[in-house]
């Protein structure tokens, strides 16, 4: 198969008020309360959304949805996990419309994490106003950004991305993170192997280092950011990290390394994970004016 690109993220949160605000305060993000008031689309492009959160009693990942170029493509993916032994299930026509797509199938990767293949997401092409003065998204053909996730069974779910749902691997770091691909971002999706599973970070890219540094400040004056401005040695993204309403963090940063799949080459990486930057912030006192 071949997955095009990150499009969406479904999101649980019990504090869904607290999203609202962070989405079109923070990250310039319009914010659409849907089913009654218990769900929020969020927009970063002319997609209908990219974040999907739902009210919920815990705070975590609910789904990833990986895009695929049209119906034909579906079929094909859901045949080959099929004859890999995976669980696959197509969606209802129910489902389908709660996604805002044209169909749907469903699957867990070996670490118990839902996966969600599809093809037609809705857009709108009228232009979008952001809520915060910023430059824009860089999303298009290289998605929504990046998903950081700590898995149980690393080689197994890493085996499970690479050969049936055909990522690429850019780097590994120290043997248990694995930075993956599937379009010119330099990895859609990194494994972490850990025994506390779940949703580390999602990464954003912005087409400016104004609108970081612009973004860095809002997050100060709200005591909101976790990590200093930081280059990584692996993708040369400039970037800080800052909380969500849930918890974990957002990576939000800028000029991010391309890949070629031509001319890559896998490496292994030592080291530091950054160049320079990145330190915790946990322990700073911002003085707010």
């Amino acid at each position: 198969m071949r997955v095009r690109t990150l499009a969406y993220v479904g999101i649980e949160t019990r504090d869904l008020d607290g999203w609202a605000d962070f989405s079109t305060s923070v990250l310039g993000l319009p914010a659409e309360r849907v089913d009654g008031g218990e769900r929020l689309l969020l927009r970063m492009d002319e997609r209908v959304y990219r974040f999907d959160v739902r009210e919920g009693d815990e705070e975590r990942l609910l789904w990833t949805g990986w895009e695929l170029a049209n119906a034909a493509e579906l079929d094909q993916a859901e045949a080959e996990l099929d004859a890999a032994g995976v669980g696959v299930r197509r969606a209802t026509p129910e489902e389908c419309l709660d996604r805002r797509v044209a169909d749907l199938i469903v699957f867990e990767d070996p670490a118990g994490n839902r996966n969600e293949l599809f093809y037609g997401q809705q857009a709108d092409f009228r232009p979008l106003v952001l809520t915060r003065p910023l430059s824009g998204y860089l999303t298009a053909d290289l998605g929504m950004g990046h998903v950081v996730v700590g898995v149980k069974h690393y080689a197994e779910t890493l085996r499970f991305y690479v050969e049936t749902m055909g990522f690429r691997v850019s780097d590994t770091f120290d043997g248990f993170i694995a930075f993956l691909h599937c379009n010119r971002r330099h990895h859609s999706i990194a494994l972490v192997s850990s025994d506390e599973p779940g949703l580390r970070h999602i990464m954003l890219e912005v087409a400016s280092i104004d609108d970081v540094g612009a973004t860095i400040d809002v997050c100060l004056r709200r005591g909101i950011a976790t990590r200093t401005l930081g280059r990584h040695t692996n993708d040369r993204a400039v970037s800080f990290y800052l909380a969500t309403p849930s918890g974990w963090e957002i990576e939000y940063g800028w000029s991010g390394q391309a890949v070629d799949d031509d001319v890559w080459t896998t490496r292994q990486l030592v080291g530091p994970t950054s160049l320079w930057g990145h330190q915790h912030l946990d322990s700073l006192q911002i003085l707010t004016d």
